[in-house]
């Protein structure tokens, strides 16, 4: 099972997010499938403070971590994690059909010497990611919880650099805001 933590980005990816709750909400409904099948364990909504998430993460059964800027929020939602692997997954994402059964399979797949680490894209939704599947930026991360914990300080963007991922996953995250 993965610990999950839906990652609030302090700057949305598109002004047109003006309702964060709204989004938030549409991307854990995105989830239950993959928690009823047991891929997901506990889960996690790391964001900013005093946006009145609250009361959504109480209604979703989820921990929320509040504090005031990215970096502080993304290492204490790893920090909380209860799982040795984590998926991170971007608010306002949500992972597209035969997500489940990639990770799970990838998750089987483990045995090497080098983190078992891998990324979950953005849908191509520009010309030049279209042209350039690769180049979709990473809507989800799955890693060991102590390699995330090793990285250094800033949010998700950062994190994906640091962390490399040996393995990127066919299936893809559709925008939902």
């Amino acid at each position: 099972m993965l610990s999950t933590i839906v990652f609030c980005e302090d700057k949305p990816a598109s002004p047109a997010v003006g309702d964060l709750a709204g989004v938030l909400a549409r991307t854990l409904a995105s989830l239950v499938t993959a928690k009823v099948e047991g891929l997901l364990g506990d889960v996690r909504i790391a964001g900013p403070a005093g946006n009145g998430l609250t009361v959504l993460a109480n209604h979703a059964g989820c921990a929320l971590i509040e504090a005031e800027n990215e970096a502080d929020w993304l290492a204490a939602a790893l920090q909380a994690a209860r799982g040795p692997d984590v998926f991170l997954l971007r608010c306002g994402r949500a992972p597209e059909a035969g997500f489940i059964e990639e990770a799970r399979d990838f998750l089987a797949g483990g045995g090497s010497d080098r983190p078992h680490t891998a990324c979950l894209r953005c849908v191509p939704e520009t010309f030049l990611e279209r042209l350039f599947p690769p180049t979709a930026p990473v809507a989800g991360l799955i890693a060991p919880r102590d390699l995330l914990l090793r990285a250094p300080g800033g949010g998700f963007a950062t994190l994906a650099r640091y962390i490399a991922p040996s393995t990127t996953f066919r299936t893809r995250a559709r925008r939902i805001f």
